[in-house]
């Protein structure tokens, strides 16, 4: 099977991301369940300006291929993610900029505005793990058990990673996240800002609906 139309679906939400910078050249990776237990996923080293459908990887939960080019390195995290959190349904991992400055400061975000309470927020910053290793997939599935209603956590000193039911979705959640982080950044320059209250998060979530 060629799995056309689903590779399809994910170079979109490549182009988007890529477009307003979630990844770059060919940093960050994403993916997406498919039918029969499969995985579609971006490929290895291919920069995301000249990725073509046909180049995006087919892989089973065990990460290997079945179709396509070499998948991505970091396929250890995703399928380890598809394995263990059935909520996931699709896998946004960026190297954005503030998503990798606040994995460098190793310091949890607080619920500072609206884009990164829809992310779960506080988001945590996951222990240690070298990139492409399964032990990034096992310290990302940990945290994400703990915390049912989180969809993005930053990786220690590497990026961000969002889940999400779909590719809108996960999409959607790491850019939440990389513009919540960005304001966040910008408004320490300046002061000293101040989460919201839990009587805030309250008349937020009453507002909303959530």
């Amino acid at each position: 099977m060629s799995y056309q139309e689903e590779r399809e679906q994910l170079l979109k939400i490549v182009q988007q991301a890529y477009k307003v910078d979630l990844i770059r050249m060919s940093a960050g990776n994403i993916s997406t369940r498919i039918e029969n237990d499969l995985v579609a996923i971006t490929p290895s080293g291919i920069e995301y300006r000249h990725m073509k459908a046909e180049d995006i990887s087919i892989i089973d939960l065990e990460g290997n291929l079945i179709e396509g080019l070499k998948p991505s390195s970091e396929t250890p995290m995703h399928t380890a993610i598809y394995r263990n959190v059935p909520r996931a349904k699709s896998v946004c991992h960026t190297h954005s900029i503030y998503g990798m400055v606040f994995a460098m400061l190793q310091e949890d975000i607080p619920v500072m505005n609206v884009e990164l309470m829809v992310c779960g927020a506080p988001i945590p910053v996951a222990p240690w793990a070298a990139l492409g290793t399964a032990k990034a997939g096992e310290v990302t599935v940990k945290i994400y058990l703990s915390r049912p209603e989180l969809s993005v956590i930053l990786l220690r000193q590497h990026g961000l990673v969002a889940i999400g039911n779909s590719l809108d979705q996960a999409f959607i959640k790491a850019y939440n996240a990389e513009t919540g982080l960005e304001t966040y950044y910008k408004s320490r320059l300046l002061g000293t800002p101040q989460p919201f209250t839990r009587e805030q998060i309250n008349e937020i979530k009453e507002s909303y609906g959530l």
